[in-house]
């Protein structure tokens, strides 16, 4: 009887645990993390998006880690010049930011942006927006270095149009460092042009007087007044070639030629004409100088060996007289945009055949021409606003290329040695405006407390 009830106990007891085996386990299941990423910011080698090295790396920040896998497909580096390939890893004990390394290098002095699309997503798999939303990526820009930052950086320089005696320096690309009160016996009568000569030695500083006129050279790099030479009454512009200087000096009707290697005046021509030379050129196809009138719509030609064998063209400016006049960099077409229009007439020095192109652009200005390239400040009066701006301009189709728009008048431009960055002065604003030249984007501006006019560039660079 005890064996019984001990096999009915037995058979029990399996019967219990054979049934408790096959109750469902009910203890709870883990949630599945689905909160979407957050993007937090970029950030850029030295904390600056200018001068950005060509292989530099960029971080990207998020609340949480990420996805490798993810973002080739969903981030992209470009330029105007096309998109270049990276690799993505996590930062050193970060591994919520991601760090993007160029395959090789990026174009030297071109502006990129980086733009991260919301299909990059965390580790759990969720994406930074719904695929129903509309896909807007976050983006930032970045410039890179070129031959405008190698050993340094050029200094800018411009001439106060109401204090005439000085000059205000900036550099580092964008730091306003120091200004120069050029002291003088006589106060400038106007304000008058500045430019660096062919080798970049001095910025010469023409001084327009009632009595007599002079150029200053002042030594770029430590700010200092190197020489004083006396030119013909009523000096405004200076041009070059490799062994002269050609100042124009208007109110005397002359030009006055100093020596490059020792800086003498050799002579002053006076036109037995009576053409009143404004700003001038020289071209390296002909030997010839091309001379701006300031008061007639005419260009002088004058033979750079010979000054007596000229050429006066009275039809090359149709509608009114030239406000500037620049020339090609392979000295074949002169640029001389006419005084209250849209209209910039072209010469071509080889046959003296003209013609007009028309812009578009009402009020063509100051000019600057690099490689293939010349650039063209304009403004429109809009109300009670000037509207200004800068034509990019194909030096042999003459088809416009770019435009960039401002809203303050653009007075004067200047380019770097390397044809990399445009300077613009804004009188309206007191600011310096930097413009890289392929695609006409702004990367940054200086104040300058002054009423500026003149700009000029070094052609040298400085580690200061």
């Amino acid at each position: 009887m005890f064996g019984k009830k001990l096999i009915l106990l037995s058979v029990a007891i399996i019967s219990v645990i054979s049934f408790q085996s096959c109750i469902p386990d009910r203890s709870p299941v883990a949630p599945v993390e689905n909160t979407r990423p957050k993007f937090v910011k970029f950030e850029f080698v030295n904390n600056s998006n200018l001068v950005f090295p060509v292989t530099g790396q960029i971080k990207m920040y998020f609340n949480e880690k990420m996805d490798l896998n993810t973002f080739p497909s969903n981030v992209s580096v470009a330029s105007e010049s096309g998109e270049i390939s990276g690799k993505f890893s996590y930062a050193p004990n970060e591994d919520s930011v991601v760090v993007f390394t160029p395959n090789g290098e990026y174009n030297k002095a071109e502006v990129y942006e980086i733009s991260v699309h919301g299909g990059v997503r965390d580790i759990h798999r969720n994406s930074m927006i719904s695929p129903n939303d509309e896909d807007i990526p976050v983006t930032a820009w970045f410039f890179t270095e070129g031959d405008y930052s190698k050993n340094g950086f050029p200094y800018v320089f411009m001439r106060d149009k109401a204090e005439k005696q000085i000059i205000y320096r900036v550099g580092k690309l964008n730091e306003y460092i120091d200004s120069l009160y050029v002291n003088a016996t006589e106060d400038d009568y106007q304000t008058a042009a500045l430019e660096f000569s062919p080798k970049g030695e001095y910025l010469w500083m023409v001084n327009l007087k009632t009595t007599s006129g002079y150029v200053t050279l002042i030594n770029p790099a430590d700010f200092t007044v190197q020489n004083v030479i006396q030119v013909g009454l009523g000096p405004t512009n200076v041009a070059f070639n490799d062994n002269f200087a050609y100042v124009c000096n208007t109110t005397e009707k002359s030009f006055s030629v100093i020596d490059l290697n020792s800086y003498v005046l050799t002579q002053t021509y006076v036109f037995s004409d009576g053409f009143k030379p404004k700003d001038a050129v020289y071209s390296t196809i002909t030997d010839k100088l091309y001379f701006l009138s300031s008061n007639k719509k005419q260009i002088k030609i004058v033979d750079a060996n010979n000054f007596d064998n000229q050429t006066l063209l009275d039809t090359v400016l149709s509608d009114n007289k030239g406000v500037d006049i620049e020339i090609s960099a392979n000295g074949q077409y002169i640029f001389i945009p006419q005084k209250r229009t849209d209209k910039i007439a072209v010469l071509d020095a080889t046959t003296d055949a003209s013609q007009v192109v028309e812009t578009g652009y009402p009020n063509a200005g100051d000019g600057v021409t690099y490689g293939d390239y010349y650039y063209s400040s304009f403004y429109k009066y809009a109300g009670s606003e000037n509207d200004g701006g800068i034509l990019k301009i194909n030096a042999s189709t003459f088809a416009i290329e770019k435009v960039f728009q401002f809203p303050e008048e653009i007075d004067q431009l200047a380019i770097t040695d390397g044809g990399e960055l445009l300077y613009a002065v804004t009188p309206g604003d007191t600011s310096l405006h930097i413009i890289e030249t392929k695609t006409l984007r702004e990367i940054s501006s200086v104040k300058i407390t002054g009423s500026l006019k003149y700009v000029a560039v070094s052609k040298r660079n400085y580690l200061k």
